[in-house]
């Protein structure tokens, strides 16, 4: 016996589980975006273009089939065409990264420790790069905005939030290896 489809000419009970199926993947998707874009912002546009494409794709879902699976992987391939229209900025993963970290089944397990971790290695961070940081990921001002309001140059700033963030990496790489290690 074949599994009923969603499309056009089901019920309205259909749809709306389909609706209440998107709804509550919602911060599971936000969550794997932003793990594969490492970028707050960028992830919530993906999400939103996964929505729209996982609506219009309502009618290949199949119900008894894992919701969770099938939104994932749309919003892998969307992640995947952010990063290729995205591609002239060196800040953006590349699709081999982006198809590892998404192969990786455990990743909510280890987003956990990845946060518990970079919040002890921005401890450590002066406060004049938590500014920086700060403005630039919870103002979401731009790299011009932040060299006009530092009096820095464009490429300066560019280079500094750089070497922070590449900082914060090997402090991130450091302790979650002595995790595994020690």
């Amino acid at each position: 016996m074949s599994e009923a489809r969603f499309n056009s000419s089901d019920s309205d009970c259909a749809k709306e589980t389909f609706v209440q199926l998107l709804v509550s993947e919602q911060l599971r998707l936000l969550n794997y975006i932003n793990m594969l874009l490492a970028d707050p912002h960028a992830a919530n546009n993906v999400l939103q273009e996964t929505n729209l494409v996982l609506w219009r794709k309502a009618d290949e879902f199949e119900p008894g089939t894992s919701f969770s699976a099938w939104a994932q992987k749309v919003a892998c391939w969307q992640v995947r065409a952010y990063v290729r229209d995205k591609s002239r900025d060196r800040h953006v993963f590349s699709k081999e990264l982006i198809d590892q970290l998404a192969n990786r089944p455990d990743y909510e397990q280890d987003e956990t420790a990845v946060h518990v971790t970079l919040r002890h290695c921005l401890k450590n961070t002066s406060k004049q790069n938590l500014e920086l940081l700060r403005r630039r990921y919870e103002e979401g001002l731009s790299l011009a905005a932040l060299a006009k309001r530092s009096g820095k140059s464009l490429s300066a700033v560019k280079v500094r939030l750089m070497r922070i963030r590449q900082a914060l990496l090997r402090c991130i790489q450091q302790h979650m290896s002595e995790a595994e290690h020690g």
